[in-house]
């Protein structure tokens, strides 16, 4: 009778260890550090290009000193948004969070993942960019310049100037495929500043990266899926990831306020109408979108510390567990 005990302990767990060899994934979770550690490089790049250009870096906004935060006001502010939030997303555990995702929804190496962006919150292009990297995958990045408070709303240094130091740098080796305006209509309407369209433009103009214009959302909606799939060269778009909420990828209804953050594989019902977003029509054709938008709700859902100074060292926050 105790050799049996012994066996059944044995077994049990041998069983066990299978169990959590499987559920732990030492391979996905040397991915996370690595997405990790290329944001973290990728932040000092853009840090100290900040700097290179005297552009201070507040204390009190960015105690942290990552030089992706950006200010209250500036012509290219779009609507309110929380410092707070902004603060947390910079955390490089936001990469390891995005590399757990697109595992999830089932992503291999050499797969498209399309992204459409607002300046709102360029950390997380940053973590989705780390991610793919590590993850060996193929981003393409519609951008849109308007950013909430504290974003990426340096008319001098947006988005697209950090991303492109970065790539000089050979840690993201990445582009923008296009870019549009952004604010409401995706048009750079109802901005706080009278500038604000006319620095928008100006700053499209400097890229050289192809504006979509278009005077209606469904217009500048089927505008982006055709810049994704000549961009995708006939290879299958496997995810779509949002960031931010610029109208034409998020849309501007309620269905839009309610739809989760984090991996979407499903939702209950579709809305209808041309200003639903590119969130729904991903949706609608079975391919996995990953929304990132309530940064306090994915950290919260991720394990992951909100607005912690300083950052955790990577690896040892719950996200990587």
């Amino acid at each position: 009778m105790k050799k049996l005990d012994v066996r059944f302990h044995i077994l049990a767990f041998i069983l066990l260890f299978v169990a959590l060899q499987g559920f732990f994934k030492p391979g996905l979770h040397n991915k996370q550090i690595e997405a990790a550690e290329i944001m973290k490089n990728s932040l000092s790049v853009i840090k100290e290009k900040r700097l290179s250009m005297n552009i201070p870096i507040d204390h009190v906004l960015d105690p942290n000193m990552t030089g992706i935060i950006g200010e209250e006001f500036t012509p290219l502010t779009t609507t309110l948004g929380e410092v707070e939030d902004k603060r947390s997303s910079a955390n490089p555990d936001f990469a390891a969070m995005m590399v757990t995702y697109l595992n999830q929804a089932g992503l291999k190496k050499g797969d498209i993942v399309c992204i459409g962006a607002s300046g709102s919150f360029p950390a997380l292009i940053l973590a989705t960019l780390s991610a793919a990297q590590a993850l060996d995958l193929h981003p393409l990045v519609i951008y849109s310049i308007g950013a909430s408070m504290y974003g990426a709303n340096l008319p001098q240094f947006t988005f697209l100037d950090m991303l492109k130091e970065i790539s000089k740098r050979g840690i993201l080796p990445f582009s923008i495929v296009a870019v549009s305006m952004g604010g409401h209509n995706d048009l750079a309407e109802g901005m706080f500043l009278p500038e604000a369209q006319k620095e928008i433009l100006e700053i499209a103009k400097r890229s050289r990266l192809y504006l979509i214009s278009e005077q209606k959302m469904d217009e500048s909606i089927k505008r982006r899926l055709s810049i994704y799939k000549e961009a995708s060269k006939g290879e299958t778009i496997q995810c779509f990831v949002n960031i931010g909420g610029a109208s034409a990828n998020f849309g501007d209804g309620d269905d839009s306020v309610s739809f989760p953050n984090g991996l979407v594989q499903d939702i209950p019902s579709l809305p209808n109408g041309p200003r639903k977003g590119l969130i729904f029509y991903f949706i609608d054709k079975g391919i996995p979108v990953i929304h990132l938008l309530n940064v306090k709700k994915l950290a919260q859902m991720n394990g992951i510390p909100y607005d912690p100074v300083p950052f955790p060292k990577i690896g040892t926050s719950q996200v990587f567990r």
